[in-house]
């Protein structure tokens, strides 16, 4: 029996040693605090990028724009990857494939070569190490507290940018921005990358203890399980159903404004600080402690989804984050942008593991990677058409507040379409649905 049997045995009916499913855990959250980190910190290198290269800051929005569409459509590849393959092997090639373009961008010297090299390969690539492979990967390994689970490692996702925006600021100052870009790609490459193919694990294997187990519930080695839900889709092409569906549209739909209102920042943010006279390593500062804050906020999201429904905590985010968007353009200064980020900080990545968790819980995880895949092309698509839209309104008036102010009015319908969710109808939580197990494979 290998070391990893044995400690995955040894908690099998809720007895001994420790859980292989936390490590799976601890692995997801430094993959996502690294990936996640660099990936949104791409607002740091905007003012740099038109000072060295002489371009316009519509110039490089449109190529970011494009990088976010490019990964959108991965997404439905990624995913389907991971429902084909797992998510060990998908992960970690990203990873590397992730630091590789990370450290290319060091050697762009126009806008065809940053197209390809972050509109394209950098994009790919990070599809790969998104919530649609860490979210259904955990998915099989933790049920009673997928939330909570889903939660913590988004609040990788937060802690990346309150690490790795100053840092790149650091980096850009006291060397320059290619200098930053290949620092930044090593440490994926050479860190992450290899975590990920050593530790990860596609499956608990059947070994998942009993506090982990839903009333009567039973996973084999394919994640089926004994209590199915009114949705649960089955069969590689089990998804197809999902789509006539009401859950997965308002999910959708409300994630859709998750992007438009999230990736805005990402890229816009700290141009819109420094446009105000706000120096950049404030701006970044500020920029990382919202995502630092981000963690407090997704984990309390978490742990309020083991006692409340799902779609409350997810609809009242929204409207948080909708109040975070009226504070940054109704006070302005320094101030109003300390304000939004304490404020905005609750509300960031906690909307990403409760969608992960509803779908997991209504669909069940046959098809969750690509599920997952499709609901996260929807975040996407409304991500890059928020950064597009700003980087041409800001161009065209001087300023950001005509799309800051129509991507916080957009959080309004978000929050309508999630608490519309009939989660106690179609979640297996709350309906569940007996069925026969399927046989454990031969080994």
């Amino acid at each position: 029996m290998n070391r990893f049997s044995a400690v995955s045995k040894s908690t099998n009916n809720g007895s001994g040693g420790l859980y292989y499913g936390w490590f799976v855990l601890a692995v997801c959250f430094f993959i996502a605090l690294s990936a996640f980190g660099i990936r949104s910190s791409m607002g740091v290198f905007v003012t740099p990028l038109e000072a060295d290269m002489g371009w316009s800051r519509a110039d490089i929005t449109r190529v970011l724009s494009l990088g976010i569409f490019v990964g959108a459509v991965s997404f439905l590849a990624t995913g389907y990857l991971h429902d084909r393959f797992g998510g060990r092997i998908v992960i970690g090639g990203a990873l590397i494939m992730l630091g590789i373009a990370t450290a290319l961008m060091s050697t762009v010297n126009s806008i065809p070569s940053f197209i390809f090299i972050y509109g394209f390969l950098g994009s790919f690539a990070s599809s790969g190490v998104s919530f649609v492979t860490i979210h259904s990967l955990l998915a099989r390994w933790f049920f009673k507290r997928r939330g909570l689970v889903m939660s913590i490692s988004a609040a990788g996702g937060s802690f990346g940018p309150l690490m790795f925006a100053p840092l790149s600021a650091f980096l850009i100052q006291t060397f320059d921005w290619r200098v930053a870009f290949i620092v930044l790609g090593c440490i994926i490459a050479f860190i992450a990358g290899p975590l990920a193919l050593t530790f990860l694990k596609n499956s608990p294997l059947g070994s998942v203890p009993d506090s982990e187990r839903i009333s009567g519930e039973d996973p084999s080695d394919d994640g089926s399980v004994s209590v199915a839900g009114p949705l649960f889709t089955s069969g590689r092409g089990g998804w197809k159903t999902a789509l006539s569906t009401s859950p997965f549209w308002q999910l959708s739909a409300a994630y859709l404004v998750c992007g438009i209102t999230t990736n805005i920042l990402s890229v816009h943010f700290v141009p819109f600080a420094e446009d105000q006279g706000v120096p950049k390593m404030t701006a970044a500062s500020i920029f990382g402690v919202m995502m630092g804050l981000n963690s407090i906020g997704v984990l309390t999201a978490g742990m309020l989804s083991s006692w409340w429904s799902q779609k409350l905590v997810l609809g009242s985010t929204y409207a948080l984050r909708g109040i975070a968007y009226a504070v940054l353009l109704t006070i302005g200064g320094v101030e109003g942008m300390w304000a939004f980020a304490f404020i905005a900080g609750m509300s960031w990545i906690a909307t990403a593991s409760m969608t992960s968790s509803l779908t997991a819980d209504i669909f069940g995880l046959k098809n969750l990677g690509t599920l997952n895949g499709m609901t996260n092309m929807s975040h996407q698509i409304g991500g890059a058409l928020s950064v597009l839209m700003a980087g041409e309104l800001q161009q065209l008036t001087g300023s950001y507040v005509i799309p800051f102010a129509i991507a916080g009015l957009t959080l309004i319908g978000a929050s309508i379409a999630s608490f519309s969710v009939n989660e106690k109808k179609y979640s297996y939580r709350y309906n569940p649905i007996r069925t026969v197990p399927q046989p454990e494979p031969a080994r």
